[in-house]
């Protein structure tokens, strides 16, 4: 009896928390969704910077712009502390501006040279908004209240809801479509794999089911960025990435750009555009000086303000849709818990811009792209990474425990000429140390794989990029080998892969969709498995190929940024 008792006791002690914390989740969770958000607007009055950056930035100590070094130099440490007890913590460069002037110019990966182009995921949403800014102002969108329909409407759609028609352009800025998309992270871009399996993505997503009324619930969605851009095209008669060259990207010198498109030619307003670091931060400047570029207008003042004004709210809770549309609880629950309690810059969303109510606003895109303005502080940070999961936020521990308490003053400070030194070092990326290994003997099954050609499942559930064409072309006299295959379809990628440890470069394909500089190396890990481990230069994540050979089978396992996939295929006689 006594046991029994002291089990008892145990079990209440245990379950007891739990309970109390459900409890207090479920009561937040009512509270939330019955009060009434708000935010304080973000108000500042714009100071003239000294010269304009538009051919280039000019650079300044952190000391003369009333920064402390020191404290820079502490945050590189901490960084390197984090990324050598894990390797998920990677960034690419931070670029710090003060007062106009670049006080801090970081590059921490070999494979990242300076002035190369980084993608910026879904910082490319608040470019995408900014164009619809500037189309409004130019006339060419009469306001955000237009019905969607009414642009878009030469669109085949089946069953037009009338929630359908009453959606907006304001809707899709502030990320409250109502459209059950289930394209973003949190469904392990389920639903934006399946509009990319079509050929016409904006008539994919205009025939989606709708989960709510639109202008009710902040769900973030992908597809509602692309349509804005598919709204730029139509509205304008350009293709958005010409739109932007001549009103945005032209005026602020912006001339290395690259972005994807759709299988119909719309610009993919969600993310994978391309841009420098010192290029994403004239972005930065521009809404810092609330659309005034030089003696122009670039964006118009009161859009930049609209922007950065509250319309949504990434905290309140919300309910999440499963597959078939049922409100998933648990998955609910997960979300508005992480969001409120680990996601910073997250207390409003303006149109396509996380607000943080301490007046701070920032572009954020997946694997810690990030460009922040700080406007009480005349303050611009631009970060590039390679990070996952809850990592992606590290950037914003950086801002507020070092980068902002590292401003002392607005005038100019004493000198701390080592401090300056030592971060000057990382001005330029350290050289790729590597050890040289002796090359394998090629076996038996390296040589009958070797230019063979292996067909793979066209599975979107398993094969979401729809990769395909494998090929590996080994050679006894070299110390490489090389990889190829198709991407899109008809895209062939191909790069050399280091067969010594060595990171083979490769630069392909300029100007096509695969465009980029892949580093690569490999090895036979198993008498049958072949590794490659690759980065291409300035992407949001390294990648992992593990190919197993069987007989006239391949097995492949992907690793890239929305996960690890797994799908196979036979050889097929290509060769």
């Amino acid at each position: 009896m006594k046991r029994k008792k002291v089990l008892k006791i145990t079990a209440i002690a245990i379950v007891s928390p739990i309970l109390l914390f459900l409890i207090i989740i479920t009561s937040l969770q009512l509270y939330s969704m019955y009060k009434t958000h708000k935010m304080e607007e973000i108000s500042y009055e714009t100071v003239s910077p000294n010269y304009w950056p538009t051919q280039e930035w000019q650079t300044s100590s952190p000391e003369e712009q009333g920064m402390d070094s020191a404290k820079l130099l502490e945050m590189v440490e901490d960084y390197q502390n984090k990324h050598s007890e894990n390797e998920e913590i990677f960034i690419d460069s931070i670029t710090i501006i003060r007062n106009g002037y670049i006080v801090s110019d970081l590059y921490f990966n070999p494979l990242f040279p300076k002035d190369t182009s980084h993608i910026l995921n879904s910082c490319t949403k608040s470019i995408m908004a900014t164009l619809i800014g500037i189309a409004i102002g130019e006339g060419y969108i009469e306001n955000v209240d237009v019905p969607v329909l009414e642009i878009l409407n030469d669109i085949n759609i089946e069953n037009i809801d009338d929630r359908l028609k009453a959606m907006t352009l304001k809707d899709l800025l502030t990320m409250e479509t109502g459209l059950h998309s289930r394209d973003s992270y949190i469904y392990d871009w389920e639903g934006l794999f399946e509009m990319q399996a079509t050929d016409d993505w904006t008539e994919h997503i205009l025939n989606l089911s709708m989960e709510t009324d639109p202008g009710i619930r902040y769900e973030y969605s992908n597809m509602a960025s692309f349509l804005l851009s598919a709204i730029i095209t139509k509205s304008t008669g350009k293709d958005t990435l010409s739109f932007a060259r001549e009103y945005l990207f032209d005026p602020l010198e912006i001339k290395d750009i690259r972005w994807d498109k759709s299988p119909k030619g719309i610009y993919i307003g969600w993310a994978r555009m391309w841009l420098k670091p010192h290029d994403m931060a004239k972005i930065g400047l521009l809404y810092l000086q609330k659309g005034k570029w030089e003696d122009r207008q670039v964006v118009p003042s009161w859009w930049v303000e609209e922007s950065i004004t509250a319309h949504s709210f990434p905290k309140q809770y919300r309910y999440v849709y499963d597959v078939d549309g049922k409100k998933d609880f648990g998955t609910s629950s997960g979300i508005w818990i992480s969001t409120n309690l680990a996601r910073p810059l997250s207390d409003g969303y303006g149109y396509q811009w996380w607000l943080d109510e301490s007046g701070i606003y920032s572009a954020v895109g997946y694997g810690g792209q990030y460009i922040t303005v700080v406007p009480n502080k005349n303050l611009i940070v631009v970060v590039t990474s390679k990070m996952k999961g809850e990592d992606d936020f590290f950037p914003v521990e950086l801002l507020k425990n070092y980068i902002i308490p590292s401003i002392v003053s607005n005038e100019p400070i004493p000198s701390n000429e080592i401090a300056q030194n030592k971060l000057s070092s990382f001005s330029v990326p350290a050289s790729l140390d590597v050890e040289i290994k002796p090359v394998q003997e090629l076996s038996i099954i390296a040589k009958e794989i070797s230019g063979k050609t292996y067909s793979l499942s066209d599975s979107v559930d398993s094969n979401p990029w729809l990769h395909d064409n494998f090929r590996l072309v080994f050679d006894e006299d070299k110390d490489y080998a090389e990889f190829s295959y198709t991407l899109k379809k008809d895209e062939v990628v191909s790069y050399h892969v280091g067969l010594d440890n060595v990171y083979r470069i490769t630069e392909t394909n300029k100007g096509k969709i695969n465009e980029g500089t892949y580093a690569a190396i490999g090895e036979w890990t198993a008498p049958n498995i072949f590794t490659i481990n690759y980065e291409l230069f300035g992407y949001a994540t390294k990648g992992r190929w593990k190919l197993t050979f069987n007989n006239n089978e391949i097995m492949v396992e992907e690793t890239g940024i929305t996960g690890v996939y797994s799908y196979g295929g036979k050889k097929i006689n290509k060769d």
